[in-house]
């Protein structure tokens, strides 16, 4: 059963001690303007993190390459390329979604988010250089999209070796790109390895998306609530 839950706030690592500033952080503005600065950095490991700020220099770099030459000076130049490279960045590789959900208009159709979640599950599934993936918040604890406010939570791991790391940070931004124009709030990140996971609260729950060689459901069994493929 779904249900229309009420606006959530935005919820920061950091509170400020003025309500007027922690007011304007919690604003649609100030949720966006945050999310643009930071684009989740916060939450990834130096695996994804690395690629992300390579992709943005090598970005900027052609961003600078094609204003060069035009009447804007060296630094002007340099600013509005990575104001640009940041921007797209941020349109494409981030979570849009995830920040317009706590906007008092937002609703999307559970059902929109439980068709995406099944195909990305079977891509994932037939992905050899994918071993595990879970979903984790809301859907990770009640093993479905409970709620018109729900996101997707979903968690991948890298495996070893210069080819995975490039394929799954690609792979971070095929979905995030998708998502994005799916109206999907899609929380997606990639973790170095599953020991990640024990940073996560211990009561909550994982849905298993995929886990090849069982190494999730060994070291975490108290968390799992059940498969996707069962």
């Amino acid at each position: 059963m779904t249900s229309i839950q009420p606006k959530k706030k935005k919820e920061f690592g950091w509170i400020p001690k003025s309500p007027l500033l922690l007011k304007a952080m919690q604003s649609n503005a100030g949720i966006l303007i945050i999310n643009w600065a930071f684009q989740g950095m916060r939450g990834m490991q130096s695996k994804e993190l690395s690629f992300r700020i390579i992709l943005e220099l090598i970005m900027g770099t052609l961003f600078y390459a094609m204003i060069f030459g035009s009447k804007l000076d060296v630094g002007g130049a340099l600013l509005l390329s990575l104001f640009m490279a940041h921007s797209v960045n941020w349109l494409l590789n981030t979570h849009l979604w995830v920040c317009i959900r706590y906007m008092k208009f937002y609703r999307r159709d559970p059902d929109a988010l439980r068709d995406f979640l099944c195909r990305v599950s079977g891509e994932i599934e037939r992905k050899r250089w994918l071993k595990e993936a879970v979903c984790i918040g809301s859907i990770g604890d009640k093993e479905d999209v409970t709620s018109w406010r729900s996101d997707i939570d979903l968690r991948l791991f890298f495996k070893l070796g210069l080819m995975n790391y490039l394929r799954l940070n690609f792979y971070l931004i095929y979905l995030r790109t998708k998502a994005l124009f799916l109206i999907i709030p899609l929380d997606l990140y990639a973790y170095n390895d599953i020991e990640y996971l024990k940073n996560f609260k211990k009561n909550e729950g994982m849905l298993l998306i995929k886990d090849e060689q069982g190494a999730i459901t060994q070291m975490y069994p108290e968390k799992l609530v059940s498969t996707r493929n069962e």
